[in-house]
């Protein structure tokens, strides 16, 4: 992936930092452009993503065709109402920001922070290049997508992370595996599904569900790197 395709916005460093205005010292800005030029040197940003047809069990609830995949829930049912295909997809960094993580937890606590909340402004940077591509997808057949929504959100079940991965070989492709209460690692990764709708079906478009979330700003889980849904 070209570097140019995704970047750290310092804005999004201090966000994730819990910055609410307050003055910045030149220290740690210049801790914060220190670390922040760490984590683009060293992570190894991919992503993959594939649509699928959808169509519907006998329950109504979204299923990806031919996969034997059925989107459980009644979040991710009403997400894809009318849609007539899905995006799935997934982003990761790579474990070397994992053992740089472990390296500052060793030797700088607010060198471990910043950098953490640098690999959060990282990993959404590349999840949104993914994004964009597959709105490029759905914009060359007429059609457009709603905004990134991921297992744990709502009442779509966490349980369902090991389908969502396994249907585009993320585990092959990208290196990503999960843990017994499913946390993804590297933990630096994501994973959503977005919806592809004929465009007069007046569906919210692009973006994720955080973005339409009252409580974005104040998010414990964003400022670690995940959605509400761990």
């Amino acid at each position: 992936m070209p570097d140019s395709e995704v970047s750290i916005e310092k804005s999004e460093v201090l966000r994730y930092l819990g910055h609410r205005g307050q003055e910045i010292s030149p220290e740690l800005d210049r801790l914060i452009d220190e670390m922040s030029k760490r984590c683009l040197e060293i992570a190894k940003p991919r992503y993959f993503w594939r649509a699928f047809e959808l169509t519907e069990d006998e329950n109504g609830q979204p299923e990806l065709a031919g996969t034997g995949v059925v989107f459980l829930g009644r979040d991710i049912k009403k997400h894809l109402a009318g849609a007539v295909a899905c995006v799935v997809m997934a982003a990761t960094l790579g474990f070397e920001v994992e053992r740089e993580m472990m390296r500052l937890s060793r030797r700088s606590a607010a060198g471990e922070v910043i950098f953490n909340a640098a690999c959060t402004a990282l990993i959404e940077s590349v999840a949104d290049r993914c994004q964009r591509e597959a709105e490029e997808y759905a914009r060359s057949r007429g059609l457009v997508t709603s905004y990134r929504y991921s297992p744990g959100y709502g009442d779509f079940p966490i349980e369902q992370q090991p389908e969502v991965l396994g249907v585009i070989e993320a585990g092959t492709r990208l290196g990503i595996t999960l843990t017994d209460s499913m946390l993804m690692l590297p933990k630096k990764s994501v994973s959503a599904l977005m919806g592809l709708y004929p465009e007069d079906a007046g569906v919210k478009r692009g973006g994720t569900s955080c973005e339409r979330c009252e409580n974005r700003d104040n998010c414990e889980f964003r400022k670690e790197g995940f959605g509400c849904g761990g």
